[in-house]
């Protein structure tokens, strides 16, 4: 019997529609990584598929059971990172004995994976429905980003800043509510996301120097070069206006959202007892980069600043505990040990300074509290070096998987004098694969892993060939104590909670390497790879093959032990599974506000890299 096919999409504004389709793509895709609602045990592909569903060469459809009456149905493709992928763009609600097969928009789809699965699966009812609202306000917000699609088109690849905005456009990759920037109204988000580039000026606090924590070498002129000689003297003369003196405070940058919404109430004691003065000038110019909190001066300085936000987003606040800044610290100077002991570090490693931090603290001076991260700066200094942009162009790497139309690629290429086919494009990839995997396993061989996300790694051109990788956000490089301790180096002593499980001490291989495999090629170059196949309509698997055949050759460097390159490849290559790192789940279970952690855990996957061979056979 032939099905009619209902619409029943509720949007059909171009912003809303982009965003629908992009995010029931997330979510399918999330979905079946994650084997959210053991998806994989309830549902599979159908061997005898709908009569009336057309499917594309190398489409399935995969059926997920609600009852005897109706399914879920959507079409995959085989994927080279995990079983599959949805294709297309469209989820629909399968209605058996009618015989009629609806399209369905992101929130329903949601909605029916909830209703009929959430429960058993154990997640709460609250849990369940802020799960709802938070993917409805990444619809929102979303749809907001795609109003601003045309100017996709004019990003240039040599404005670092450019590509910050770009980055932006996607957000953490496969993730479908990383838009959601919960405690934002439209107004605010078209303020404060970098997309919109708004000239954002931040608000000046005075804290008293006993309450100040800073880093050991912290120093003030650096926070004071931020501003013009004007704005030093509008500064000077806010102190006098309060009647207070610089001997006695340290005047902080805030930003104008959080001065507004979070400061005024949540240090409303301190202010009432002129611990902390709020200054009332706003004096600084900056744009907003992908990550939120940093911000990039309009004008040229090296200087860049991050600053604590009180807003939501992927379940947590975006707050910058005292904690994160010491353990900053100590993750940068771990690399510049490295660096300086590497040849190939040496000439390819870049490294951003972010020793210069200040932070509210009171006399309990509990560094795991949320109160402190709330009123805390970083100036992150880049390298001269590659400051200069006669010669250098800065790349943001998450920028590289963005791309609907348009992809930086071209850019490159055009810059490189080469035409933009296809081949070009391949070999392009290559380059930039195999001087990414060699990079990133140097560091292995020492014991030390930076998070190596594209948000955190900037890619950077001299004379627009690849030169090296800038690493900023230091407060998360991953070390395994064993290998570290072989490599002569010395342990960093990170404060972290000792009643708490934590991620930066690794106490076995598998679980170090972990963060390699799941952010430095799951997130960052899977999320290139799915781009570039998007825009110039490339074989996945063959660029996933260029991934494969890059790690393999980065191991063979003679500098690694004979035992550290068999552990490497039995774990790359060799072991039936990959861990993932679970983002749905982890929400879908939090407890409170999470504090200024991401929720988070590792699943396990089919290991891709033997999955992928067996597809090919």
């Amino acid at each position: 019997m032939m099905m009619a096919a209902k619409d029943l999409s509720i949007h059909r504004k171009d912003g809303y529609q982009d965003a629908e389709f992009q995010l029931v793509k997330d979510l399918i895709d999330a979905i079946l990584l994650e084997d959210l609602f053991s998806i994989h045990g309830k549902g599979d592909v159908i061997k005898n598929p709908v009569e009336s569903f057309h499917l594309k060469d190398g489409e399935s459809l995969f059926e997920v059971p609600l009852s005897k009456e109706e399914s879920i149905l959507f079409p995959v493709r085989v994927s080279a990172l995990h079983s599959y992928r949805l294709s297309g763009r469209q989820v629909y609600l399968w209605q058996k004995e009618q015989a009629v097969l609806q399209e369905m928009g992101l929130m329903q789809t949601a909605q029916l994976f909830m209703n009929t699965y959430g429960k058993e699966s154990g997640y709460s009812e609250e849990n369940r429905s802020q799960f709802l609202d938070e993917l409805m306000l990444a619809r929102k917000q979303t749809a907001l980003t795609h109003e601003r699609a045309k100017i996709m088109q004019r990003i240039r690849l040599t404005s670092f800043i450019e590509t910050e905005q770009l980055a932006a456009f996607r957000d953490r990759p496969f993730h479908p509510t990383a838009k959601a920037k919960e405690g934002w109204t439209e107004e605010e988000y078209r303020l404060y996301s970098p997309e919109f580039q708004q000239t954002i000026k931040l608000g000046w606090i005075a804290v008293h120097r006993d309450y100040i924590h800073s880093g050991g070498n912290a120093k003030e002129e650096v926070l004071y070069d931020l501003l013009t000689e004007q704005e030093s003297a509008q500064l000077t003369a806010a102190f006098e206006k309060k009647g207070i003196a610089l001997k006695d405070y340290v005047a902080i940058p805030i930003h104008p959202w959080q001065e507004k919404n979070v400061i005024a109430t949540l240090y409303k004691e301190e202010i009432d007892q002129k611990i902390c003065v709020p200054l009332d000038v706003q004096l600084g110019e900056y744009h907003a980069t992908s990550s939120l909190r940093s911000l990039a001066p309009t004008t040229d300085s090296s200087y860049h600043i991050k600053l604590p936000i009180g807003i939501s987003s992927l379940g947590a606040l975006r707050l910058m505990p005292p904690r994160y800044l010491l353990n900053g610290v100590k993750g940068q100077k771990l690399l510049e040990r490295v660096k300086k002991r590497d040849s190939y570090l040496k000439q390819h490693l870049f490294i951003c300074d972010e020793c210069h931090w200040w932070a509210f603290h009171d006399s309990e001076q509990n560094l795991y509290a949320d109160k402190p991260g709330h009123l805390t700066c970083q100036i992150r200094s880049y390298p001269s070096v590659i400051m200069n942009k006669e010669k250098y162009a800065l790349v943001s790497m998450a920028a590289l998987a963005v791309g609907k139309e348009e992809h930086l690629f071209t850019q490159w290429l055009h810059k490189q004098e080469h035409k933009v086919t296809q081949e070009n494009v391949i070999q392009l990839f290559e380059g930039l694969c195999r001087e990414f995997a060699l990079f990133a396993c140097r560091f292995l061989q020492y014991g030390i892993m930076p998070e190596l996300h594209g948000q955190n790694v900037v890619v950077v051109l001299k004379e627009n060939d690849l030169s090296g990788f800038l690493l900023r956000d230091h407060d998360t490089v991953r070390i395994f104590p064993e290998w570290m301790e072989k490599a002569d180096l010395k342990d960093p002593g990170y404060v972290i909670r000792k009643d708490t499980p934590n991620t930066l001490i690794n106490q076995n291989p598998e679980e170090f390497l972990a963060y390699f495999q799941t952010l430095a090629i799951e997130v960052n170059l899977y999320a290139i790879v799915d781009s570039l196949c998007s825009v110039y309509q490339l074989d996945e698997h063959l660029l996933w093959k260029i991934v494969k055949d890059s790690l393999q050759e980065a191991i063979t460097y003679e500098d690694f032990t004979q035992e550290q390159r068999k552990v490497i490849y039995n774990i790359l290559f060799s072991n039936e599974t990959w861990p993932v790192k679970r983002l749905l789940d982890p929400l879908l279970r939090r407890k409170g506000s999470g504090g200024g952690s991401m929720p988070s855990s590792i699943g396990r996957i089919h290991n891709p890299f033997r999955s992928r061979e067996k597809i090919q056979e």
